[in-house]
């Protein structure tokens, strides 16, 4: 088993010789320098003639420019009350954009979504780290929609002003919602993965954060405080595989003793592999339980793809989860953009089992609102 204990943070993740630190690290990067990895760039880009053409260029501003587009960034935040789950995110593949939204009535399982795809990424902006500045979208029959970064507060705050249809009858939504992140109370858990041989991909995600605001589409919406209000932050940034496959699921929420708590569960593995196949161990699972940040090493999901509306259940290798997922509804997408292809499913529903901590300490969930996901991507 890898070390449970984290890594001091450097300063940047890219050295100045272009050295890449790899492992899980006890803060965020105040620096994401990903572009600075050269043989990351250098394979993204295909490698043989194209790669050997950028590697004459090195530091030219198309060889930069080459190397900023094969990036892939994106900011996503969950935030879950009594009534609602909330979720938005912001992405930036480089050649395309991708926004979207989605509220879900946690009592009757309506929801509404929003979503836009936008050439070029044009109108999107991703923070240049996790901590602080903003990304934000403003593009037309989208609507406006900011999530804002403060590591001197210790806030983050999401502001959302999203276009209605009357076509497919779907409101307006409007959102403004204040999360409490001050990196300690949970802390996060802040990773530098290598998927594969020249890839490099850099994580900070964290759940269970208070958060406080409201939510309004329609009839459909709450207004909540922190003793209600459960919020969950993903930033990811990094030169991924060319075709990539994950399960993932997420929730905060508190336990049957009233315990706050919340978890990041991911498997990566590739399409046509056995569905128990292990696959490729991922950095960022973890669980953050009364304040106390559990990282684990490795998950497996345990459902039907064929009927993905059925039970899912997922494990560890230690017995420190044992979860049951019952879907109440789903979220899906399928994108061919030519170079860009999402083939996505995201039931929302119902946690149930047990959280346990490495001291023992064990958590009983009933009724914790969250995602399960699976997703093909092509980039």
């Amino acid at each position: 088993m890898k070390s449970l204990a984290p890594l001091p943070t450097p300063d940047r993740i890219v050295d100045l010789d272009g050295r890449v630190h790899t492992g899980w690290f006890e803060r965020p990067f105040s620096l994401v320098n990903l572009e600075d990895a050269a043989p990351f760039a250098d394979a993204r880009e295909g490698g043989g003639l194209i790669g050997a053409w950028l590697a004459r260029r090195r530091g030219s501003p198309i060889e930069r420019k080459a190397r900023a587009l094969a990036l892939k960034r994106w900011h996503y935040t969950s935030v879950v009350s009594d009534r609602i789950l909330f979720g938005c995110a912001v992405v930036d593949v480089g050649y395309v954009g991708n926004a979207f939204a989605y509220v879900v009535d946690r009592v009757t399982g309506r929801k509404h979504e929003y979503s836009t795809l936008t050439p070029g990424a044009a109108g999107i902006l991703i923070a240049s780290n996790s901590l602080d500045g903003t990304t934000s979208i403003r593009f037309p029959g989208f609507g406006a929609l900011a999530l804002h970064n403060d590591s001197k507060t210790g806030l983050r705050r999401i502001e959302a002003s999203l276009e209605g249809s009357k076509r497919s009858g779907r409101p307006p939504l409007e959102a403004s919602i204040a999360i409490r992140d001050d990196g300690a109370s949970p802390p996060p858990i802040v990773c530098v993965d290598e998927p594969e041989p020249h890839t490099c991909l850099y994580t900070h995600k964290v759940y269970a954060l208070e958060a406080e605001g409201r939510v309004v589409a329609g009839d459909l919406g709450d207004a909540f405080d922190r003793t209600t209000g459960l919020a969950g932050l993903d930033y990811n940034v990094g030169y991924r595989p060319r075709e990539t496959y994950w399960n993932w699921a997420a929730a905060a929420g508190r336990s049957a003793a009233g315990v706050r708590l919340g978890f990041n569960l991911t498997a990566h593995r590739r399409p046509g592999e056995g569905m128990n196949s292990r696959g490729d161990d991922a950095g960022d699972c973890g669980l953050w339980l009364d304040g106390e940040r559990v990282k684990l090493e490795h998950v497996v999901f345990e459902y039907d793809r064929a009927d993905l509306m059925s039970e899912w259940r997922i494990r560890d290798d230690e017995g420190l989860v044992d979860l049951r997922f019952s879907p109440a509804g789903e979220r899906a997408e399928d994108v061919n953009a030519g170079l860009v292809v999402s083939r996505f499913h995201q039931p929302y529903g119902t946690f149930r089992g047990r959280l346990r901590s490495r001291s023992g300490t064990s958590h009983v969930l009933e009724d914790v609102y969250g995602v399960v996901e699976q997703h093909f991507a092509r980039w």
